[in-house]
């Protein structure tokens, strides 16, 4: 049996058990994985996840159920204990259905590689090798802590009782090293680099490895600086968890329908500097998270959130959708096949500007570049605080020097409103959002005495 098949034997299963509707979700995700511990590359991991997740409808009430092993017995015990759990649940009045078939739009182009789906241990090793070897010989007083390096193969197929049906593959290589640098006594934070493609030409492992050092030797002879309040150059991690996140849980149309956003009721009003400008796209060209469909087979999208700082839209399954006599944005989302969905970003990408880093560091007369961040981001309030990492001091356009551990605090939403301008050199990062670096002002800074 394939996919589709036990998709199609779990709804049927459930009608017969008395379902008034059913979706099945099949996974099979493998990883094949090389691990750097204490910089000692150690040998490479192979792991395999997969199984259905069986959702269930009875008169409103909502059942779940999973097996982590795909045969006839197993599917068929989840589906009795969904619509068990269904059978026992309150009821839910605001429910309306599971989405219903329509026309997927061309799968993406570039979301599937071969090559990383039948990569083998030694390639991926030798991928590691190769990023090890780039950063230690980049200079003598680069030490590698850790890292890790993973090719995915994802499969996914969709089937319910209204007649959506999808299957598609997507591919995933990426790594991370962390290394730090040592001289005369002197040791550098912990720099961390990463790179991640769904396109095996599109990977560079030695790109990793040497800018992993060049981090490392840019905190190296670190200084204090005394308080101030002024500008901040977030690079595309820290933009990414600082003003990302937030952004990402304030369309979220579930919080907004739970009144957990600040922007509910705000759609068309002003929420950021006219310069940011972010689109929620589902068809990107080799995205991260790309596909023709969502994690309820729902169609994918482009949606923009928000353009020249105006609040436009909000992102949605299909049950937020539903609610409002809408239709779902392509925006259900699972971890696995043993949640039911919820609602998360595609790829968040923000339109990039016009100009470079170092044209961004010229504009700033005194602030701070931040490379990595450590700390606390309130989603809600958007109230945000914590360590700037791999951070340097900035004067008159030029960098003086590394810092010492930086302590930063401000308001993501307040900073949206802040922000004097956006980079053009535009990287994925862990939230599934493309973020350049933005330079931001009215930023709290105080260095730990």
């Amino acid at each position: 049996m394939n996919f589709l098949d036990f998709a199609n034997l779990a709804v049927k299963t459930c009608q017969k058990l008395g379902a008034d509707e059913a979706e099945a979700f099949v996974q099979n995700e493998q990883i094949v994985e090389v691990v750097l511990e204490r910089a000692e590359i150690q040998n490479e991991r192979f792991k395999t996840h997969s199984g259905i997740g069986i959702r269930v409808i009875k008169d409103k009430k909502l059942g779940f159920a999973f097996a982590s092993k795909l045969s006839k017995e197993n599917v068929e015990k989840a589906c009795k204990a969904a619509v068990s759990l269904a059978k026992v649940s309150l009821p839910n009045p605001e429910w309306v259905s599971l989405p219903v078939k329509e026309r997927l739009p061309q799968t993406p182009e570039g979301i599937f590689d071969p090559e990383i789906a039948n990569i083998s241990g030694d390639k991926m090793l030798n991928f590691v090798i190769r990023a090890y070897n780039e950063a230690k010989g980049y200079d003598k007083r680069v030490e590698i802590d850790d890292g890790k390096f993973s090719a995915v193969l994802n499969e996914i197929a969709i089937l319910n009782s209204r007649g959506v049906e999808a299957q598609g593959k997507t591919t995933r290589i990426e790594g991370y090293l962390v290394c730090v640098a040592k001289e005369h006594g002197e040791a550098s934070s912990m720099a961390y680099e990463y790179d991640v493609s769904t396109m095996l030409n599109d990977f560079f492992p030695e790109k990793i490895g040497r800018t992993a050092a060049e981090k490392a030797l840019l905190s190296l002879y670190t200084k204090k600086v005394e308080p101030f309040t002024g500008m901040v150059i977030l690079d595309s991690d820290p933009a990414a968890s600082i003003l990302l996140n937030p952004v990402i849980s304030s369309v979220n149309a579930d919080n907004v329908q739970r009144g957990r956003s600040l922007w509910s009721g705000k759609i068309g009003e002003k929420v950021a500097a006219a310069k940011l400008t972010i689109l929620d796209d589902g068809l990107m060209a080799k995205g991260i998270g790309s596909q023709s469909f969502d994690f309820e087979g729902a169609p994918r999208q482009k949606t923009p959130t928000i353009t020249r700082g105006k609040l436009v839209g909000f992102i949605h399954n299909s049950y937020t959708a539903n609610k409002e006599g809408k239709k779902s944005t392509g925006n259900a989302y699972r971890g696995s096949y043993t949640t039911p969905p919820t609602i998360a970003a595609s790829n968040f990408v923000v339109k990039a500007g016009k100009k470079k880093l170092e044209e961004l560091i010229a504009e700033v007369e005194k602030g701070i570049i931040v490379r990595r961040f450590s700390g606390n981001v309130r989603l809600e309030s958007g109230e945000f605080s914590g360590i700037a990492k791999q951070a340097s001091y900035i004067e008159n356009g030029e960098i003086k020097y590394a810092l010492k551990e930086t302590m930063i605090s401000g308001n993501a939403f307040q900073a949206l409103n802040d922000i004097v301008e956006i980079g053009c050199e535009i990287r994925p990062t862990g939230i599934r959002a493309y973020t350049p670096p933005i330079l931001v002002d009215n930023i709290q800074i105080i260095s730990k005495q």
